[in-house]
């Protein structure tokens, strides 16, 4: 005959252990004010907590992304190593700060929801800078964009590009003044040449092209159509002697910048 094996007790004991232990640990992170929580905008925080704010531990984002949160600082770490200061609202910027992004970029002004809002300045890795209005983490409304070999543009801006009117300085002294679309002369405007050349008239996406007056440094001048920065169609040149008077003029026909003989 067989006896049965008394079953040794040792491994409820282990695991009866394990879970006081674990309990005990909960228990106290509890009393200490540690928690994971989701906030109303569906970020998730698991960190210390006090009154049901957060004070430090880490952030993770609808997106994937997390952050560690320091409150006595207010300041996020962000995981791909950008870096913000400043003040925040349910783990995500809001309103004055500073964000320092791993691009070399930075960012100082007024954000709303994680992204640039309002007034602020954008120093860019590059060199360029831009100091104005934002929505939604865009260029949108007056601002002045410079660059690092001193050509800029002051005027509105429309997601990130040059909309509206405004005035743009060249690195090399030319100046345009007119109306913008998506980045490009659009509409009319007044370009001036740093050798004293002008044109006023109408653009389109960066070209001569329409009815304008274009007037060189010796004060010659043609007034009529353009087309791909020339001379083009009917129109009026305009000829100075040295005292600045009308030495004679043509009104004809033109192409391609000369006066043409088909009429």
């Amino acid at each position: 005959m067989t006896s049965d094996k008394k079953r040794s007790p040792l491994p409820w004991i282990i695991a009866l252990s394990v879970v006081l232990a674990v309990g005990i640990i909960v228990a106290i992170a509890f009393v200490f004010g540690f928690r994971y929580t989701t906030l109303p905008n569906g970020v998730k925080f698991l960190g210390r907590v006090s009154q049901g704010a957060p004070v430090s531990g880490t952030a993770y984002y609808t997106d994937g992304t997390s952050a560690s949160f320091n409150g006595l600082e207010t300041k996020l770490v962000y995981d791909n190593g950008d870096v913000y200061v400043g003040q925040t609202s349910s783990l995500l910027p809001n309103g004055e700060g500073e964000m320092t992004y791993s691009s070399g970029d930075s960012y100082k002004g007024g954000f709303f929801d994680g992204k640039q809002n309002g007034s602020g300045t954008m120093v860019y890795a590059s060199g360029d800078t831009y100091a104005g209005e934002w929505k939604d983490g865009k260029r949108q409304g007056q601002g002045i964009y410079t660059c690092p070999d001193g050509a800029s543009y002051t005027g509105y801006f429309v997601e990130n590009m040059k909309n509206g009117t405004g005035v743009f300085k060249y690195a090399s002294g030319d100046v345009y003044e007119g109306s913008f679309t998506d980045d490009m002369k659009n509409g009319q405007g007044t370009y001036t040449w740093a050798k004293g050349d002008v044109y006023v008239g109408a653009f389109v996406n960066d070209v001569r092209e329409g009815q304008g007056t274009y007037t060189w440094a010796n004060g010659d001048s043609y007034t009529g159509s353009f087309k791909n920065n020339q001379l083009n169609g009917q129109g009026t040149y305009t000829w100075k002697n040295d005292d600045g008077d009308v030495a004679r003029t043509y009104t004809g026909m033109f192409k391609d910048g000369m006066i043409s003989l088909e009429q």
